[in-house]
């Protein structure tokens, strides 16, 4: 080697962690299906101040855009259910520590503060865990939201965790490819123990194709005997079940591969 060559050789070398930090600046970041947290919040808009509520919360989205947030935020409008009338916005598929480096927290609190909070109530502020070991897809976390999502929230019985995970296992195997279900296991602000069950749907027809609750596919088992065992099972597990529907809004969320909100 010559003594030229040498030299660019070192220089190459003492370039080489710059030009790599260069490159991974330039290399856009994403959030997309590297984790399994989920933050969900829960707001209702106060009476007569449903559009208010609307473009505040859109010009905050604006705000999450303009500081490149890179998790991605869904908003739901609940059309069926307790909860009806509620909007619901959330996060998922990153990582929890992602939420120890948040964008400007304190900015994004003040910004919520300005531009949509005077028109609502807070309802809940919730916290998952997606147990992939119990679903057959998860379209939030590979940002694929579909035009509505049927929601049940199932609380188990003390004691019991092991065996209603068998019976979600069940009904994993049950449904054969007929239907997207993710299952979520609430880690803070819901009952403990806890499980919400997301199934996608693409309209309304997909109610006659697919059920949407763990004893409907539980029940649908070829063996009778095996059946009634299953489901005898699922009521000494299961204390309570709530079923909502969510209509997805898409003028209402922000997937950071997207462009920026609609004004």
């Amino acid at each position: 080697m010559t003594r030229n060559r040498f030299a660019q050789f070192l220089l190459t070398l003492a370039l080489a962690p710059s030009i790599a930090s260069a490159i991974a600046a330039e290399t856009p970041t994403t959030t997309r299906d590297s984790g399994d947290a989920v933050h969900l919040f829960g707001y209702t808009p106060k009476p007569g101040m449903e559009e208010q509520f609307d473009s505040g919360y859109q010009k905050h989205l604006a705000w999450h855009h303009a500081h490149q947030d890179p998790l991605v935020w869904y908003g739901w409008s609940v059309t069926h259910g307790p909860r009806m009338g509620m909007f619901i916005d959330g996060t998922f598929g990153a990582p929890f520590a992602a939420f120890d480096q948040r964008v400007a927290p304190a900015e994004d609190g003040k910004d919520a503060d300005r531009t949509f909070m005077p028109f609502a109530q807070p309802a809940f502020r919730e916290a998952y865990r997606l147990r992939r070991d119990l679903s057959t897809g998860t379209p939030l976390e590979q940002w694929q939201p579909t035009s509505m999502v049927e929601v049940r929230h199932y609380k188990v019985k003390l004691g019991k965790t092991v065996q209603f995970e068998q019976l979600a296992k069940r009904m994993r195997d049950v449904a054969g490819g007929k239907g997207v279900y993710t299952w979520y296991q609430g880690v803070g602000g819901t009952a403990s123990p806890e499980y919400m069950l997301m199934v996608a749907r693409d309209g309304w027809a997909s109610f006659d194709r697919v059920p949407g609750d763990l004893e409907s596919a539980l029940a649908s088992v070829d063996d009778a005997a095996t059946g009634r065992q299953l489901l005898a099972a699922y009521a000494a597990s299961v204390d309570e079940v709530t079923s909502e529907i969510w209509r997805y809004r898409s003028e209402m969320s922000l997937i950071p591969s997207n462009t920026s909100p609609q004004p």
